[in-house]
Order: C-alpha cells, then structure tokens, then sequence
C-alpha cells in the first residue's frame, strides 16, 4: 500500500513547493503528488489554482504569465518567514526530488494542450515509466495521455461527493483506458468494490489524514493512500 504525499508532505511545508516534496522524501513517502499547469510560454509549472493569490504575496495567472513573471511569486511565506524563498518550481525541478524507486502522481490542473509537452518531458527525463503516474479530473485528459503515452500508468479522479453515481462513474471508467480509479469517497465500499471486481485499481486520494478512516480505505482494497502527513500516517499504520 502505497503512501503518497498530497502536495508534498503539506501538512508542515507550502504545498507544491521544493521545501514540501524534500520534507515528503525525508518521512519517507512512497510517492509525491503535486499539480501542474502550462504558463504563457509553454513551461509545465507546480501549482494548485489558475492564480497564485491564495498563496503567493501578488496575483498573477498562471496561463497568462511567462514563467519568469511567476518565479517573482514568494509562495512560502504564508507559512512562515522560513520559508520566504520558495517559488514555483518547475516539473523538471520537482523530477529532480525524485530518489531511485519512488514515485511521482502529476495531476493535470489545465487543459488538454498541457499533454502534449508534459509526455515529451517525461520521455525526456530520467525516470522509469514506472515511477510516472497521471492523474486528473478531466476523463478526456486520461484519454489522452493513454492515447499518447500508453506505458504510463492514468488514473481518473472522481469527487464522489458531487458525482456519486457508480453506473456513470464505472462505464466512462473502462472507455477512457485508465488503470484505476481515485477517489475522496468515504461512504461506500461498493464503488471500491466496483473498480476492483474490473480488475482495476482502487485508491483513496485527497486527503487521508485520520489513522482510522486511512485504516477503512486499507480494508477497503485500496492501493495507495494520499495524506498530507506521510511521516504521521506511516507511523500510525505501522506502529
């Protein structure tokens, strides 16, 4: 069961940064997860939001910012001055992280045109397709990713708070290719059941931070849990 680290372990670091992912390795996550858009000038940067207010000290948007517009963002500080030198960094920086056999989920916050230039990256980079897992909401953006680069793993994420009927979810599911599906869905067994029974993968994603709700997702057949909390969550699962 595979322990990945929402943004970073961004439970004690600012999400989507270096200092976040670093800290992530150093509790020893199985994975990071982080999010990433395209800026103006076509560079694949880590971000959660279209905009950079809720973290950063100015607003700017990401689509419509070169990247050296958006490396002026401090997007540390907001969670202590020890912090106040983190910027956005770019995916190559956050590959960088990435010690031998541990992984990375990219989710995929933007539009399709983001593919294309995200697969050439990774086909460029220096990790395994073993260690690459994409993610995001957009069914037509795993479709695409599978199309393009079929030898990574795609993982469709579903928010079963607002779409929680499993007839829909489990059709769209096996048509766009994906190998499994995640989920924040805390209320029923029956959609792990669902996927696992199509011989996919079930995992539980954002944000397992409580040791018994993390413990039903393990019983449930999940194969990773996403917690902001590595070091916490591993301590408490395996004391």
């Amino acid at each position: 069961m595979m322990i990945v680290a929402h943004r970073g372990a961004s439970g004690e670091a600012p999400e989507n940064s270096l200092a976040s992912f670093k800290l992530a390795w150093q509790q020893n996550a199985d994975a990071i997860e982080g999010d990433f858009r395209l800026t103006k000038d076509g560079v694949i940067v880590c971000i959660h939001d279209e905009d950079t207010e809720r973290i950063g000290d100015k607003k700017l948007m990401v689509a419509e910012s070169t990247l050296e517009e958006l490396r002026t963002v401090d997007i540390g500080s907001y969670r202590g001055t020890q912090f106040a030198n983190e910027r956005i960094p770019t995916l190559d920086k956050v590959i960088a992280t990435i010690p031998e056999g541990k992984k990375i989920l990219i989710e995929i916050k933007c539009g399709l045109e983001i593919v294309p230039i995200l697969m050439n990256q990774l086909q460029r980079s220096e990790l395994s397709a073993e260690q690459i897992i994409i993610i995001a909401f957009d069914s037509s953006t795993i479709r695409a990713c599978k199309e393009l680069a079929p030898q990574y793993e795609a993982n469709w994420l579903n928010d079963f708070e607002n779409d929680f009927d499993i007839e829909k979810i489990i059709p769209i599911l096996i048509e766009i290719g994906a190998e499994g599906l995640s989920s924040n869905n805390e209320s029923t067994k029956n959609l792990a059941d669902a996927v696992l029974g199509l011989g996919l993968a079930y995992h539980a994603g954002w944000t397992m931070d409580n040791i018994d709700l993390a413990q039903k997702m393990i019983d449930w057949g999940a194969s990773s849990i996403t917690t902001n909390n590595p070091c916490q969550l591993r301590k408490n699962l395996y004391k």
